[in-house]
């Protein structure tokens, strides 16, 4: 009798909890955590109170205010199975509610959080404008950057491009920044690649899809034309270029897209090198001559213009630029075809001219036509020397571009001499109209259009 009697009190509890604000005790009774994969079933009981053996008509109220101990049989059964699902609520910003592809902050459209088996059961979910961030549901705006007009969060480092690729905004510390246009370039489509959505270039293009140029770049101007605006070391394969593709520093300022050929910077790499190695290329990041092969290729598939800067022995910065620059090919030699004007306002580079016409020459092949002396040897460099002063027999020795060749003669090939022994003497050094032992000299082409 005496359990019966529990029976009813607590029946008599469940009606008075259904009668609160709180609503339909299967409702309070069944807010389990639910998180996406972990839903639990609903904890109401299978049976109703009208299943239970006799209609609760009233309640001794000697019983009112007992507890379950002070009855005098145990119930531990009925506790524990009726009593223990009400100890489980929904964490704070969650609601009691069918369990969908929870939205997170790291997958805000909640693709990668869904898990068929939550779908038919219900549980704890996120409330509307809240996003799991681990265990936790966090206000959405926390995540990173809310983009009201699609209703999405773009996590923090990340980027929104809308489907025709007109529209983009990234998120950067939960600040939203939005360009404000975006436009695919004619050689790239909009398209989605690794679920991420932009323009994309087309196959052969290279860019950040707003600028495209062909691949690989030909110059360092394409690589200044595809949007790189740092100095730097950039692969490049000049049209018509029957090798594989090479590197080469390119140079951005004054302009940009210049294409380096020659450096020096210092002592450690020696330039009295022989035929085959100017022809191929040689040295290092600080002192280098690109390849006679190369700067052929490079000089004869578009117009450049030539410019080359110089720091002298007194640590002053001087330059020359000309118009036009072009290499023969090496059936001619590497002839030195075209030099145009002299322009700008540097103070050095004018008796480049004087080589305008002539063949390369190092001192295992000499060039000049000159029976007397090998000018790449006596001037310690391969270069585009010049043999007019081949019969000249001088005595003046105060200029550093004189070599003596015999006990009594004094003679030049160039007056620039911009591969020479690095602070050499007796005509050997490098030298720029007259500038003697350089300390920095860089040569380098760009485009003329």
């Amino acid at each position: 009798m005496k359990r019966k009697q529990v029976f009813q009190l607590f029946h008599l509890a469940l009606i008075l909890i259904e009668m609160t604000e709180a609503g339909k005790l299967c409702d309070f009774a069944a807010k389990f955590p639910c998180k996406g994969s972990h839903c639990l079933p609903s904890p109401c009981t299978s049976k109703t109170m009208q299943e239970t053996e006799e209609p609760i008509t009233a309640v001794p109220t000697e019983l009112i205010g007992k507890t379950m101990q002070e009855t005098e049989e145990p119930t531990t059964e009925v506790t524990t199975e009726l009593l223990g699902p009400l100890m489980y609520t929904c964490p704070p910003n969650m609601i009691y509610g069918n369990c969908t592809c929870e939205a997170t902050c790291e997958d805000p459209k909640g693709e990668s959080a869904c898990n068929s088996t939550c779908l038919t059961s219900k549980g704890c979910i996120c409330k509307a404008g809240f996003m799991l961030n681990g265990s936790d549901c966090i206000n959405a705006i926390e995540c990173g950057c809310f983009v009201t007009d699609v209703n999405l969060v773009i996590p923090s480092g990340q980027t929104y491009v809308n489907d025709d690729c007109t529209h983009k905004c990234s998120c950067s510390n939960n600040r939203l920044i939005c360009e404000d246009e975006y436009n695919c370039s004619t050689n790239a489509v909009c398209d989605v690649k690794n679920k991420v959505r932009q323009c994309y270039c087309n196959e052969g293009y290279e860019g950040d899809g707003e600028t495209c140029v062909s691949l690989p770049y030909r110059d360092c101007q394409d690589v200044s034309d595809a949007g790189h605006r740092q100095d730097g070391v950039y692969t490049i394969m000049p049209t018509g270029w029957p090798g594989l593709p090479f590197n080469v520093s390119c140079k951005m300022e004054n302009g940009g897209g210049w294409t380096v050929f020659q450096r020096r910077t210092d002592g450690s790499t020696s330039f009295y090198q022989n035929w085959t190695a100017y022809k191929d290329g040689f040295g290092d990041s600080r002192n280098l001559w690109l390849g006679n092969e190369k700067l052929h290729y490079l000089t004869n598939h578009r117009n450049y213009r030539l410019r080359f800067d110089i720091t002298t022995s007194g640590g002053r910065a001087e330059y020359a630029e000309y118009t036009e620059f072009q290499v023969d090919s090496k059936s001619s030699n590497y002839t030195m075809n075209k030099l145009g004007n002299r322009s700008g306002s540097g103070n050095t580079g004018h008796n480049l001219a004087v080589n305008i016409g002539n063949q390369f020459s190092t001192h295992d092949r000499d060039n000049t036509a000159c029976d007397r002396f090998n000018c790449a040897e006596l001037h310690r460099s391969g270069w585009w020397h010049n043999g007019n002063g081949c019969s000249y027999c001088g005595v003046n020795e105060g200029y550093c571009n004189i070599f003596q060749y015999n006990s009594s003669c004094h003679s030049s090939c160039t007056g620039e001499n911009l591969n020479g022994v690095y602070n050499g003497d007796n005509g050997e050094m490098i030298f720029s109209t007259d500038y003697c032992n350089v300390q920095y000299v860089e040569m380098k082409i760009r485009p003329t259009s």
